[in-house]
Parts: C-alpha cells; structure tokens; sequence
C-alpha cells in the first residue's frame, strides 16, 4: 500500500541543513541580482 499524506515519513538527518544551505544561496543570488540591476540603472556600470 503506498504511503499517504497523513502518514508520517522518514528523512534523512542532513536534509534540514541541505534546505537551509539552499535557501542562503538563493538569497545570496536575489542579492548579486538586485545590486547588479542597481548599478545598472545608475550608471555605475562601464
């Protein structure tokens, strides 16, 4: 029988940390973008 929703799973120890090491790259590129799109818009770029 497959296991459902309201079943509770098991997960491996080091996925909460590989979550939260993805989500610190993902800021960490919003970031590089939004800077970028900054100084494009002023000029600063050449």
């Amino acid at each position: 029988m497959p296991a459902t929703a309201s079943t509770p799973t098991q997960r491996e120890p080091w996925l909460k940390y590989g979550v939260a090491i993805l989500c610190l790259e993902m800021l960490i590129a919003i970031t590089v973008s939004a800077y970028a799109l900054y100084m494009t818009f002023h000029g600063l770029l050449r």
